[in-house]
């Protein structure tokens, strides 16, 4: 049974899938989208109340402030706790994001212990008027920004190791999937331009038949104006005969 919904709202789905996949770890379900604009829609909608929202910084239309306002300005999600889910982590930042109503930053680079122990606080909260699910999160103080490390530093890095993996492995996933479907557009490129080429020669060959017969259309009316250029010279040869002849004629009898 699921802990929890959270809500994911990140234009990157490497993004997205990582953070999903470290929720999954503790069974808290979780769906995305890439804008604001998509999710505000939803939420709107009533159809599925989240526990908690990630929501990024950079996103195309309605950035991650505009969108953490809108969200603690409507009735529907104004209790929902907001997490800035982004690579920015400076101090003014996060002071900007806690004044805007978020609960806090969480980078891409996901530190589960902290990301785990603040969900389990949320979550208890929410849980506290019913039977809370049995939490299973590491036992740290809720903030881990300001409370001592626990002392099992190398189990903490070995985890950061892990996570980093997945990440990498994450992004592999998603380069090979887009690697092939280059592929795939390469072959259909390729097909259509072997398509093309065909329609080419053909074209080259009947631009050869027209020219051609243009070429012997030309020669044919060449031979046609010489015959008749020769006609014209006999007729006026045959003139030249008759008028000698007519003169001849004259002179005879003239004399």
């Amino acid at each position: 049974m699921a802990r929890g919904l959270a809500l994911i709202v990140d234009d990157s789905s490497t993004a997205r899938i990582i953070l999903s996949r470290v929720l999954g770890k503790i069974d808290i379900v979780s769906t995305g989208y890439a804008t604001a604009e998509q999710a505000l829609q939803q939420l709107q909608q009533g159809l599925e109340r989240p526990d908690v929202i990630f929501l990024d910084h950079l996103l195309p239309g309605m950035d991650g402030f505009q969108a953490l306002r809108e969200l603690k300005r409507l009735p529907v999600t104004r209790d929902i706790p907001v997490f800035m889910y982004t690579s920015q982590g400076a101090d003014r930042y996060v002071e900007e994001a806690r004044a805007l109503g978020a609960a806090g930053v969480i980078g891409k680079q996901i530190d589960r212990d902290q990301l785990y122990n603040r969900l389990a606080g949320i979550l208890a909260r929410q849980y506290s008027d019913v039977e809370a699910p049995t939490q299973s999160f590491p036992t740290v103080e809720l903030d881990s920004e300001t409370a001592p490390r626990p002392p099992a530093e190398q189990g903490r890095q070995l985890r950061r190791l892990t996570g980093r993996l997945s990440t990498l492995e994450i992004a592999y996933e998603e380069a090979n999937d887009e690697l092939r479907h280059f592929r795939q557009e390469l072959a259909a490129l390729s097909v259509e331009n072997s398509h093309l080429q065909r329609q080419q020669r053909r074209g080259k060959w009947v631009s050869g038949f027209l020219i051609f017969g243009v070429l012997a259309l030309g020669f044919m009316q060449v031979v046609q104006f010489t015959a008749i250029e020769g006609a014209l010279l006999g007729i006026q040869a045959q003139f030249r005969d008759i008028e000698a002849v007519v003169s001849a004629l004259v002179d005879l009898n003239g004399s």
